[in-house]
């Protein structure tokens, strides 16, 4: 396993809706990953947004994978708007799809090496092919289709460890990836393990992303939802309500008990009059 560094601590959690997510601007992120990366310190990395919130809120095995993550950040506009709801607010919202032409222009200047993992046969090969066309020098050292059996598993570790990657991508979709990167983690060689979603669809074409004035305003899912909607209607026509009532319950029931703990502290004995 590469040496542990002292260095570049994390940034501080905002609790929302009972996830630590990092209060973190994207090019702070990617800084953070990059030079957590080249000192060898183990980070494991993931993403809420309102879908994954709503999967964890009725999944206690993935809400646990997600609370583990050394770094889980603000995917998406309504974490941070529910962040509003609680005690401290995130800064911005920040989409993998969005800024990881960014991360691959500075990972590459690094001498970063990625292994990719996820995604149908040839996606994310295909990927690979679209990240070294925006800078030629990152260095991709492999790839693995993401339908392989659970029995295999320690097979497809050897694989990765055999090329020696800097950062594991790992695009098996929620709740899989995360459960894939904390059960393999200390099997791993690979200082940066993050979890990536449909990243790889992006790279490869198989997904599109919206218009820049609809996605910088919060509206990339009605995007998606009209590129797909048989697809897509129940994750954001039935998720999206459940993630706004969820997070108002959940922030109305912050205010009730700062307020109660506010009460009992000024009428306890020697309390302001």
């Amino acid at each position: 396993m590469p040496a542990l560094s002292s260095e570049h601590k994390l940034p501080p959690i905002v609790e929302v809706m009972g996830l630590p997510v990092r209060s973190l601007l994207v090019d702070e992120l990617i800084e953070l990953v990059v030079t957590r990366a080249r000192n060898g310190q183990r980070t494991r990395i993931g993403y809420c947004n309102a879908h994954t919130t709503n999967l964890a809120l009725d999944d206690e095995q993935l809400n646990a994978d997600l609370a583990a993550m050394d770094i889980l950040y603000a995917d998406g506009a309504a974490i941070v708007w529910a962040s509003q709801l609680g005690e401290h607010t995130l800064p911005e919202r920040m989409t993998a799809a969005g800024f990881f032409n960014s991360f691959i222009e500075r990972a590459a200047a690094a001498q970063l090496k990625f292994f990719l993992i996820g995604g149908e046969a040839g996606i994310a090969e295909t990927a690979a092919i679209s990240m070294q066309a925006v800078d030629s020098g990152v260095r991709i050292v492999g790839t693995q289709h993401g339908f392989f059996d659970e029995s295999d598993a320690a097979c497809v570790v050897e694989t990765i460890n055999d090329v020696n990657p800097d950062v594991v991508l790992v695009g098996l979709s929620t709740p899989r990836q995360e459960r894939w990167v904390q059960q393999n983690a200390d099997q791993l060689h690979a200082p940066v393990l993050w979890c990536v979603g449909a990243l790889f669809d992006y790279f490869a074409g198989r997904e599109q992303r919206g218009p820049s004035w609809l996605c910088d305003h919060g509206g990339e899912w009605l995007y998606r939802l009209w590129e797909d909607p048989a697809g897509k209607w129940k994750r954001y026509l039935l998720g999206n309500p459940l993630f706004v009532g969820r997070a108002a319950k959940w922030g109305w029931e912050r205010r009730r008990h700062k307020h109660e703990s506010n009460n009992n502290v000024t009428n306890a004995p020697g309390g302001d009059a």
